[in-house]
């Protein structure tokens, strides 16, 4: 049995991956490791970039034009040829210094170029690494009872979680909690498919619940459950503000 709602647009992240000129790493994760704690907005602004165009950077869909290439390597403080080709290793001292004080006091989560339907089902890749790392105050993980290891981080698409949870909004999955409780939210896959829900437990039978009314509740029988995977709990979500 196949998940199937109704929506409008279901836009997927394509995966074009860049073409790899240096030893080890690719060109986004390089961009990646410099952006550090810094937010991909913030960080485009001070490099004179669209956020568009340096998403498209750090997530390998497309590599820069020399002239970015050039405003990227000086506002990250490291050589062109480091982060162009990862041959140089010219990343500033001062820049390992901050970046081991930086691991002491915050947690890199890892991101994947994923979306999770809020609506119709998204494909799930099969095979996919990091293009991205948000930093999360170790405090704040250990307030919450976390482990790093546990934490994923994806996209939503769609609006049938809103206003929970609006489209393109970001998503960190505890990833070892895959044992639904009523009244929480989660991401289920069903074969290729990937979405998130609220979950509601009726006499054995699994209610996935979409907080926007116009959606109807979907129950899933028991003998249909083996069909789905619980992947994990949404335990918070980030979005943008304005532009």
């Amino acid at each position: 049995m196949t998940y199937e709602e109704k929506e409008q647009g279901n836009n997927k992240r394509n995966s074009v991956p860049f073409v790899e000129q240096g030893k080890g790493t690719t060109f986004s994760d390089r961009l990646n490791l410099v952006l550090g704690n810094k937010t991909g907005r913030a960080f485009s602004k001070e490099v004179g970039i669209s956020y568009s165009t340096l998403h498209n950077y750090l997530s390998g869909v497309s590599s820069p034009t020399l002239e970015n290439l050039v405003a990227l390597s000086e506002k990250a403080n490291v050589s062109i040829e480091w982060l162009a080709t990862g041959n140089d290793g010219c990343v500033m001292d001062a820049r390992s210094s901050y970046r081991s004080e930086l691991g002491e006091e915050y947690a890199m989560i890892p991101g994947y170029r994923v979306q999770v339907s809020a609506g119709h089902g998204s494909i799930a890749p099969e095979t996919e690494r990091p293009v991205r790392y948000l930093a999360f105050r170790r405090k704040w993980l250990n307030h919450r009872g976390f482990n790093e290891k546990d934490l994923a981080i994806v996209w939503a698409n769609g609006d049938s979680m809103e206003p929970t949870i609006h489209n393109n909004d970001t998503l960190v999955v505890h990833m070892g909690r895959n044992k639904p409780q009523d009244g929480h939210i989660y991401i289920f896959r069903n074969e290729d498919q990937l979405f998130v829900k609220r979950y509601q437990n009726i006499l054995g039978a699994w209610r996935l619940i979409s907080d926007n009314k116009i959606y109807d509740k979907v129950d899933i029988k028991k003998e249909d459950q083996h069909q789905f995977e619980v992947v994990g709990q949404v335990v918070h979500i980030a979005k943008d503000i304005g532009d």
